[in-house]
């Protein structure tokens, strides 16, 4: 997930690709459908983009003549020219008793992503300040549990994981059957976001669902890879895992059953967190050789 400052830097970063790209007659063609993703980033409707880029493309035009031209009903175009117009994205002016419109200055779509940074800042530090009192009335709130069913699903309860920043999970994993039911090509970039957002694991793998390093590098452990791994007791096996974070514990099942759930629940996460602390100690320390999984790091 990406922070929504970082989203509106790259906005006006492609916003300014595109003006330099506007000078390439070769490039001209892609660039209606990128401008077109960066008004939807800034909260303009299809229709108004497609009206927008009707003007870019035709120049001065009639209400009448976009509504013949876009096959879309008069009214319609008149609406979202309003919602232009205010933006600033198109201008308005009449001719013989005739109203005309045609793109304003592009630089004013910079001045837009401008000022939904802005407006984003200021939210961020509004939500920063109430965020107390919200935590406080979540401890009111009645334990609630999502069920998920597939292999999407389970990759959507697991994305949860990754709003977080800067927070310690426990794990009892069964390692061989996650990678089958989640996919390492998945496993591979939630951890890479996982590292990112220095989320860290203390994670228990069953002896018999081992897996081989040199093959799925993102399993590294150690400091960097902020991942502490250590073996079950002998004897002791699981094929459905579950992860400790928050006030969440999310189950996964095999790939045989493949769904989970997720329980919010501050008591039922303390009473997990509990049981896994009793089990730590009595785990076997795993460190594999760093050169296996170092590969890994440097795609971070």
């Amino acid at each position: 997930m990406s922070h929504p400052k970082h989203s509106q830097y790259t906005i006006i970063y492609h916003f300014h690709y595109l003006v330099n790209m506007s000078t390439n007659s070769d490039n001209y063609a892609i660039i209606p459908y990128m401008i077109q993703d960066i008004l939807k980033n800034i909260g303009i409707s299809d229709t108004a983009s497609r009206i927008y880029l009707h003007l870019l493309e035709n120049g001065v035009s009639s209400a009448r003549q976009i509504a013949e031209n876009l096959n879309m009903p008069r009214p319609s175009v008149y609406d979202n020219l309003k919602v232009l117009i205010t933006s600033g994205l198109v201008a308005e002016q009449d001719k013989e008793n005739k109203k005309l419109f045609q793109i304003d200055d592009v630089n004013n779509i910079s001045h837009l992503i401008k000022e939904q940074m802005d407006n984003l800042e200021k939210q961020g530090k509004d939500l920063k300040e109430i965020l107390p009192n919200l935590a406080k009335q979540q401890d009111f709130l009645e334990p609630k549990i999502r069920s998920y069913g597939g292999a999407d699903g389970l990759r959507h309860a697991m994305n949860d994981i990754l709003w977080y920043d800067h927070i310690e999970t426990s794990c009892v994993w069964p390692m061989s059957e996650m990678i089958k039911v989640l996919g390492a090509d998945y496993l591979n970039e939630f951890n890479k976001k996982r590292i990112r957002r220095k989320i860290s694991l203390k994670v228990i793998w069953p002896q018999d669902k081992l897996v081989d390093f040199k093959e799925f590098q993102f399993l590294g452990v150690g400091e960097e890879f902020l991942r502490d791994l250590r073996l079950g007791p002998k004897g002791m096996t699981w094929n459905m895992g579950f992860l400790l974070y928050a006030d969440k514990v999310i189950f996964v099942s095999s790939r045989k059953e493949s769904f989970g759930f997720v329980v919010h629940s501050r008591d039922f996460a303390g009473l997990m967190k509990s049981q896994f602390e009793m089990i730590w100690p009595l785990c076997e320390i795993v460190k594999p050789n760093p050169k296996d999984t170092a590969p890994f790091l440097e795609t971070i």
